[in-house]
C-alpha cells in the first residue's frame, strides 16, 4: 500500500514538472497577426499547452498560467484589466506585450505604454519605425545581448519595429541594426516579469522559422527561462515543481521497495 501511494506521488510530481508550461494568448489580431499560429506553436512544444482567451482580462482565470501574451490592444485597457495584470505579476506571472512599429499602430503602442507605466515598468515605446523589411539579428553582429532569456538564441528574424526607451531596472535584450536602438526589453516586477517587443512579424514564419532562426527558442524561454525574479512563497499553482522534489519522490519509492524486499 505504501509503495502504491509513493508511486502515485512520484508520478504526480514528475507529471507536474513535465506539463507545467501553460500559455494564454489574449488581445487584438490586426495586421495579419495570427493568434492561431502562436497557439499552435506552444501546443506543439513538448510539456507545454496554450489556449487563446477572449473578453475582458479581469474575467479570465489566470491561475496556473505561466505566460500571458498581451498583443496589440484595440482599445484602452480598463482599470480592472490593469489591476488583473498587477495581480498576475504579484504571484509570479509573466506578461509578454507585443506592439507594432509606430507608423502603423501608434495608438496601440500608447495603450501598452500606459499599462507599462501603471505596472511600474521602466520601458516605453517610441512611435517611429526602424529597420524596415525582414532582417536577421545575431549574437555575432552584437544585436543579441547576453541574458538568460536569450540562452540558445543565436539568430533572430524580425522586421520593422518601434524602438524602446529603457531605464531603471529594465534590461535591453536586443538592439537594431541602427545600434544602439533597442528593439526588445525585459523587466522583473516583484516576482513577476514583463517582456516587450514591437514587431508582430517575428511570428510570420512560425513554427520553425525555416529552421535557420532561433525565434522559437526565445519564445519558449519566456516560459522556462530564468528571469532572476524573487520566488513566490508559496509557489504559484502551475509553476513547474523543482526537479529535486521529483528526485526525492523517486528516492522515497526506491526506499519503500527496499523495505518491502527486506520483509520477504
Amino acid at each position: 500500500m505504501i509503495r502504491k501511494l509513493l508511486f502515485a506521488a512520484a508520478i504526480s510530481i514528475v507529471g507536474a514538472t513535465a506539463n507545467a508550461g501553460v500559455v494564454n494568448i489574449w488581445g487584438e489580431t490586426p495586421f495579419g497577426l495570427s493568434h492561431t499560429a502562436m497557439n499552435s506553436f506552444y501546443n506543439g512544444l513538448a510539456g507545454h499547452s496554450s489556449v487563446i482567451v477572449n473578453g475582458q482580462l479581469d474575467t479570465i482565470d489566470l491561475s496556473g498560467v505561466n505566460l500571458l501574451w498581451a498583443t496589440q490592444p484595440g482599445d484602452s485597457y480598463t482599470a480592472a484589466e490593469l489591476a488583473a495584470m498587477a495581480s498576475y505579476l504579484s504571484v509570479g506571472g509573466r506578461i509578454a506585450f507585443m506592439g507594432e512599429h509606430g507608423t502603423i499602430a501608434p495608438q496601440q503602442n500608447n495603450r501598452i505604454n500606459a499599462a507599462l507605466t501603471f505596472l511600474g515598468a521602466n520601458i516605453q515605446i517610441q512611435n517611429v519605425i526602424h529597420d524596415s523589411g525582414f532582417r536577421s539579428a545575431s549574437v555575432g553582429d552584437g544585436q543579441i545581448l547576453m541574458h538568460p532569456l536569450l540562452t540558445g538564441v543565436n539568430t533572430y528574424e524580425y522586421a520593422a519595429y518601434a524602438p524602446l526607451n529603457v531605464s531603471g531596472a529594465a534590461e535591453t535584450l536586443m538592439i537594431g541594426e541602427d545600434q544602439p536602438s533597442v528593439m526588445m526589453a525585459f523587466q522583473n516586477i516583484g516576482p513577476g516579469s514583463i517582456f516587450l517587443i514591437t514587431d508582430q512579424n517575428v511570428w510570420d514564419n512560425a513554427p520553425n522559422w525555416g529552421g535557420t532562426f532561433d525565434n522559437g527558442v526565445l519564445f519558449e524561454n519566456l516560459i522556462t527561462g530564468e528571469t532572476g525574479a524573487p520566488p513566490v512563497n508559496p509557489p504559484t499553482p502551475g509553476v513547474p515543481v523543482p526537479a529535486p522534489l521529483a528526485l526525492l519522490a523517486l528516492g522515497m519509492l526506491g526506499l519503500a521497495y527496499r523495505v518491502r524486499q527486506a520483509r520477504h
